[in-house]
């Protein structure tokens, strides 16, 4: 095999950790991104800035190199098949992220194939504040969320009517036990791999993952459920790359569908150690036409979330030291020069013999380090 040129679209924490797998392989990799300082630039071969909707400067781009990634799906989804189209590799495949993107869509794409999704209906943004009816309902954007941007509970008649005009969908509230995420990949020659699901703990403030815990803490019967629905997804679909699957579990136990990303996602960072191969391999070997590696997990761990607090400015470490020295820990940094309310600034993953155990430590990262704006 000879080095092969490899565009990762996209610089944030994904492609950083991307391109930190590439350096196993024998590849060249280029970062794209519209920030020169994204955690990613100062870290590979060679950046090129320029933004995600350029149809132009992706295609330029693109047609720089062999295999094409990208690490955000707010990417022109129309350069990525028109260099599909010329010979290029692209994942993960373009023609799903074109439904994945609009949220509208993909729950219609997933309702026909029989999978179980929340209700849900079409909520044109000059009809939204119409809406009578049932509260509480969740108003999700068509195009343009992340990570809980774009999604708003409205639990009554005056909420709804000052909801943002955008087009949207509204979801029946499920009344959530467990967020679950299973990744699954598959390559072009049917080869599939399911890894073990992870339960991802929110926060309710910013929305966010504050923590997940790998292996999740789920009945054996539900387990096999959703590994089973995400091989299901993966051969009726025709994946081509690594995909995270988000479920609900309710609390009576049913099953929901919630969304899908055609790329690593960061409820997938401990795959680094905690599994065989992880994520950011797992999608260069398929794109490089290897065969697929093993999603086994060899240690349970708890991945937390790293944020900043709730300042703004340039980025200091507090209490870094005495966080090095608590066991069994691996931090993961992603160079972020600021920081803003509850930004994502790395994370840090907990390889104990027990959940208990990994939780504790958990507990003793978040009452010893604090990422801010104050020296």
């Amino acid at each position: 095999m000879k080095n092969i040129k490899v565009g990762i679209l996209g610089g944030g924490q994904l492609g950083l950790l991307l391109a930190q797998a590439g350096i196993q392989f024998p590849i060249f990799i280029s970062i794209y991104d519209p920030d020169p300082e994204c955690p990613a630039a100062a870290h590979t071969q060679n950046f090129v800035q320029g933004k995600f909707d350029d149809y132009e400067a992706i295609l330029k781009f693109g047609m720089e190199h062999e295999i094409i990634l990208f690490e955000t799906e707010q990417v022109n989804v129309d350069a990525l098949l028109e260099l599909q189209k010329r010979g290029k590799k692209v994942a993960s495949s373009p023609q799903t992220l074109e439904w994945i993107q609009d949220k509208g869509r993909q729950k219609q794409v997933l309702k026909e194939a029989g999978l179980p999704v929340p209700h849900f209906e079409d909520a044109p943004a000059d009809k939204i504040r119409e809406y009578d009816g049932p509260f509480p309902i969740v108003q999700k954007w068509r195009t343009g969320g992340y990570d809980g941007y774009g999604v708003q509970i409205h639990l009554d008649k005056a909420s709804i009517q000052k909801a943002p005009e955008v087009d949207s969908i509204l979801e029946e509230k499920i009344d959530i036990d467990k967020e679950i995420g299973v990744l699954v990949a598959r390559n072009e020659a049917g080869e599939i791999a399911v890894y073990p699901p992870v339960e991802m703990v929110f926060d309710p403030e910013a929305n966010l993952v504050d923590y997940l815990i790998a292996p999740a803490r789920i009945e054996e019967n539900l387990e096999r459920v959703m590994k089973a629905l995400a091989e299901k997804m993966a051969e009726k679909m025709e994946f081509i790359g690594i995909y995270a699957i988000e479920f609900f579990i309710d609390r009576n136990g049913k099953i929901f569908v919630n969304e899908i990303s055609p790329r690593p996602h960061n409820s997938g960072h401990h795959t680094i150690s905690a599994n065989v191969t992880s994520q950011y391999e797992q999608q260069l070997r398929i794109v490089l036409g290897l065969p697929l590696g093993s999603a086994q997990q060899i240690s349970p761990c708890v991945l937390v979330n790293l944020l900043a607090d709730q300042s703004t400015g340039d980025t200091h470490y507090v209490g870094l030291e005495e966080a090095y020295r608590i066991p069994n820990v691996q931090y993961t940094f992603y160079g972020k020069q600021t920081v803003r309310p509850s930004r994502k600034m790395g994370h840090a993953l907990i390889l104990e013999k027990t959940l208990e155990k990994a939780v504790e430590r958990m507990n003793d990262i978040r009452s010893t380090l604090t990422i801010t704006s104050h020296e």
